[in-house]
């Protein structure tokens, strides 16, 4: 249902207009949403994984020895609903590490971690609201694949409702942070992660990892090790966060209603972010986005009021490119360089 027909809807005066809009309203509450890719994982619960201090707090930091001079690294990945699982181990400690774009900083699950010495407690926020406290820890080495990271600090907090959701074991979620110096490659359909080594200019070492031609290669806004690209809808430029740990696509439920009419809602959801907390949102396709020069296709969309997630930004921010959107390319994350190239995998004439 397209949001400018509801709104003609209202503006009538008729009593037959009102009646039709609540009985409208009703049968949206028991529509479903399917994704095509993963056929038992519905809308109904979706996933944004948020944790983001409060703006006094300021950015993480890390303390990172890599034991390896490693130039080049494939890890395999797997998929959980939409989450994008690393296997890992911690401190001896084997499971998965969700790969999490959004987030500035390292936040491990607490019922894991329960006996190591916290410190710095302090309130954190999502894209639902406030989670809670949050504390920070020391763990000796994490492992992926054959990378080695030694002495991190890292967040941990109640991370117990992702296991839940998606019935799997989650030691935590990871941003970007820890990979500054690799060229991070996401390839959803090859379903692997690739690390290429960079020099201090962000060029690659290995120079027989040469990248693939790019359709896009965007500069990007880099706050707290976190990607913001500008995209344009209806003609209006917008800021979004690049979001691997988002299960769908979301847009600030607040923005003008030229831009909201290129949405065609379709029903309702619950969306829970880092904490427990649940809201209901409106999802929908979205039918119109280009980034850069290229128009990408229409894509599954929550709408939801983003303005707590500008706030612990730190940045007025219009939506999140999630998992619906990392699914129709290969992405080139490069924090040295500030760019973000995008090699789509079928490149439809009706969208260039």
């Amino acid at each position: 249902m397209n949001l400018a027909f509801i709104k003609r809807l209202l503006n009538k005066k008729s009593g037959i207009s009102i009646v039709v809009l609540l009985l409208m309203l009703l049968s949206l509450a028991e529509i479903r949403f399917i994704y095509g890719s993963t056929p038992n994982h519905t809308a109904e619960n979706l996933l944004v994984n948020k944790v983001a201090p409060l703006a006094n707090f300021g950015p993480e930091t890390y303390e990172i020895e890599i034991n390896n001079e490693i130039d080049s690294l494939i890890i395999p990945i797997k998929r959980a609903g939409n989450l994008i699982l690393m296997e890992v181990v911690i401190d001896s400690l084997a499971g998965n590490l969700i790969l999490d774009t959004g987030s500035s900083s390292m936040v491990l699950n607490s019922i894991y971690f329960r006996n190591e010495r916290r410190s710095g407690n302090y309130e954190a926020g999502g894209i639902t609201g406030g989670i809670g406290t949050v504390s920070r820890i020391q763990i000796n080495s994490l492992q992926i694949a054959e990378l080695y990271f030694n002495n991190l600090t890292a967040n941990v907090g109640d991370l117990s409702h992702i296991e839940r959701a998606r019935n799997v074991k989650i030691l935590g979620f990871c941003g970007l942070s820890i990979f500054n110096d690799f060229e991070v490659v996401v390839d959803l359909n090859n379903s692997v992660v690739e690390l290429h080594r960079t020099n201090y200019r962000g060029k690659r070492i290995y120079t027989g990892a040469s990248s693939s031609k790019t359709d896009v290669e965007l500069q990007v806004e880099i706050i707290s090790n976190v990607i913001f690209i500008g995209g344009t809808i209806n003609r209006r430029k917008l800021m979004f966060c690049v979001d691997t740990g988002a299960e769908s696509n979301v847009v600030s439920s607040v923005l003008p209603g030229h831009i909201l009419e290129k949405i065609d809602i379709t029903g309702r959801s619950n969306l829970r972010g880092a904490g427990n907390q649940n809201v209901e949102v409106l999802y929908g396709l979205l039918n119109e986005l280009k980034i850069g020069k290229k128009n990408i296709r229409p894509m599954p969309v929550v709408l939801t009021n983003l303005s707590a997630m500008s706030q612990y930004y730190g940045i007025p921010i219009d939506g999140m490119l999630g998992c619906h959107f990392l699914e129709q390319g290969v992405f080139y994350f490069n924090m040295k360089r500030e760019t973000l190239g995008i090699t789509f995998y079928n490149i439809d004439e009706e969208y260039e």
